[in-house]
């Protein structure tokens, strides 16, 4: 019983082990399914046998009632009255008799469903659900002149059809189950235990590097099964991993050394982050670029450096964060004494199982962001070239009709009519090409310290009234918030004035006459200043919003397409930002970002 007791666990572990019941599960199936392709010809074959003999047993048994010479002489209705007799046959249900015309003469019984055409054919029809089979009976006084359809009871052919699947099916079976089981004894030795036991060696293996225990020691108890086939061939490949990732586990200190000396010396200052935005570790280049010291960085959050970015934006960047897709953004470092750089981040997040921490690498992009305004004013310069040829054609081919027409002073009707439109083409081409001159040349700044709240104050005056109509008392009404301390920055006053006649003059036109602009002036933050003028007019299309401030392109029917392009122009004179974001359920909000001053240095 001892040797017992351990047998029945290795095959109580053999059969419980997953491959070998899905080996087991296959391999009957597919014995299943070969027996079934091969038996099922002769399970119909007997099927056909067993219906045969039914139809020649009652047709010999008919005709043994049956007298020929009767039957010779009888005629259509005659015959059938005749034919109900072999009726007395318990497998005899009915018939039906056809002349040679394919008449129908009569029936006797329960119809058959089969006709004289599937007759003709040279078969009977077997109806399984009904128990039933028709078919033709070859009878010698009655072959050339009727055809008769008999229709037997099934039943006694269905019974035995059933028993023949059956002991077939059991025939199946028995050798299914005796295959299956001679191809799992063999596989058992050759395959199913040499995979158990290397399933163990794999988690031996792996507690001993996780625990990081001395691998020197261990042996592992799939090896003697390493036979020169493919099996042995992974278990051999195996043990090699297994000798490769010892020699990795004991240099990974080493590479971690080597790793930190390399961030040390990145020329990108390097950020380790958590979900919380919380800065957690640093490169010496972070130190430097910042102004900070490594543990004072340590104490400050991504937003205490990225200026562009609340704790909400930062929220929304971690959720979309993917490991192995990094993504690459552009913001605004603020260093320790309050002045900042433009830098392109790459970011990218690293799961460790347990914790996640975003990695990213700044860059200073400065140099670049004057090397790519530069290259972008010379494309727009291009731009003005070809469309500064394009307007101007039109309205001077207009003023030359005009003048040709101008013969004498007293000019004809419609003369003065070419001459009149000459005039206003040459109008409008003038003031073209004033705002064009204006913005192709570098805004030239006179600077001083201008108080924004002053400023907004005095021109609100001024705009809060209809400015084609100043006795008007309709349009939008202006309501201006400002606040109660000076607010210094360092610009031109006129300049100034023209970026705010400009924004708000847009949001007149865009607001409905009973509408209300909202001009604030926000507390500063970050070392900015921000103004807003808000107006809820029509949403403006997303696709149309990064368009607004490029040179030529308006909404308006009597616009040009230079108001915004120059305003920017001017803001960004003044290191500043121009943002505008509209939609259906807020509005159209147009915000203007200036750098401030300290009043110690106004």
């Amino acid at each position: 019983m001892a040797r017992v007791g351990p047998k029945l666990r290795l095959i109580g572990e053999f059969l419980n082990a997953r491959l070998s019941k899905r080996i087991a599960y296959w391999v009957f199936l597919s014995i299943v399914v070969i027996e079934a392709v091969i038996l099922v010809p002769s399970v119909l074959r007997r099927e056909r046998e067993l219906l045969g003999h039914l139809r020649s047993l009652s047709t010999a048994q008919a005709l043994g009632r049956l007298d020929a010479a009767t039957l010779a002489d009888l005629q259509d209705e005659m015959l059938v009255d005749y034919l109900q007799d072999i009726q007395t046959n318990e497998v005899i249900l009915g018939g039906a008799i056809y002349d040679l015309d394919g008449t129908q003469v009569g029936g006797f019984g329960e119809m058959p469903q089969l006709t004289l055409g599937e007759s003709q054919l040279g078969r009977g029809h077997f109806y399984r659900r009904q128990q039933r089979y028709d078919a033709a009976w070859e009878m010698p006084p009655l072959r050339d002149r009727y055809v008769l359809i008999v229709r037997h009871d099934a039943t006694s052919v269905q019974r035995e059809f059933f028993a023949f699947i059956g002991r077939i099916t059991g025939l199946v079976v028995i050798i299914s189950v005796f295959v299956t089981g001679a191809t799992l004894v063999v596989l058992r030795r050759l395959v199913i235990k040499p995979i158990m036991l290397l399933r163990q060696d794999l988690l031996t293996a792996g507690r001993a590097i996780g625990d990081d225990r001395n691998t020197q020691t261990l042996r592992f108890k799939s090896l003697p099964y390493a036979l020169a086939d493919e099996l042995g061939d992974v278990i051999m490949a195996f043990e090699q991993m297994f000798g490769q990732i010892t020699a990795a586990v004991a240099t990974r200190k080493q590479s971690e050394t080597r790793f930190r000396t390399l961030v040390e010396q990145a020329v990108d200052a390097f950020f380790v982050v958590n979900a919380a935005g919380q800065i957690v570790d640093v490169n010496q280049n972070a130190c430097d670029s910042l102004g900070y010291s490594r543990d004072e960085l340590l104490r400050l959050t991504v937003i205490d450096i990225q200026t562009t970015y609340s704790q909400a934006d930062f929220d929304t960047l971690w959720r979309h964060l993917r490991p192995g897709l990094p993504q690459t953004r552009e913001g605004w470092h603020q260093r320790k004494d309050g002045t900042g750089f433009p830098v392109e981040v790459r970011l990218g997040l690293l799961d460790t199982g347990g914790d996640r921490y975003g990695l990213a690498l700044a860059r200073d992009i400065s140099d670049r962001k004057v090397s790519e305004a530069a290259q972008a004013r010379l494309a727009e310069i291009g731009e003005l070239a070809a469309m500064i040829v394009h307007e101007v054609r039109s309205p001077l081919t207009t003023v030359l009709l005009g003048l040709n027409s101008f013969r004498t002073l007293d000019l004809p009707e419609r003369s003065q009519a070419r001459l009149t439109l000459a005039l206003e083409e040459s109008e409008r081409l003038q003031k073209l090409l004033n705002e064009i001159l204006l913005y192709s040349r570098d805004p030239t700044l006179d600077l001083e310290p201008v108080d924004i709240n002053a400023l907004v104050q005095t021109l609100a005056l001024t705009l809060g009234q209809d400015l084609e109509n100043p006795d008007s008392e309709a349009g939008p009404q202006i309501v201006v918030i400002t606040l109660d301390q000076p607010v210094m920055v360092r610009g031109d006053r006129n300049k100034l004035k023209q970026v705010f006649i400009n924004l708000i003059a847009n949001a007149q036109e865009a607001c409905p006459g009973d509408g209300t602009i909202t001009w604030v002036v926000q507390s500063p933050e970050a070392g900015q200043v921000t103004v807003t003028v808000h107006n809820r007019g029509e949403a403006i299309a997303p696709e149309v919003l990064p368009l607004l401030t490029r040179p030529f392109f308006t909404t308006k029917s009597s616009g040009n397409g230079l108001g915004l392009a120059i305003t920017k122009r001017i803001v960004e004179a003044h290191q500043g930002q121009l943002a505008i974001a509209s939609s259906a359920e807020s509005g159209t909000t147009v915000a203007l970002h200036l750098p401030i001053i300290e009043p110690k240095n106004a």
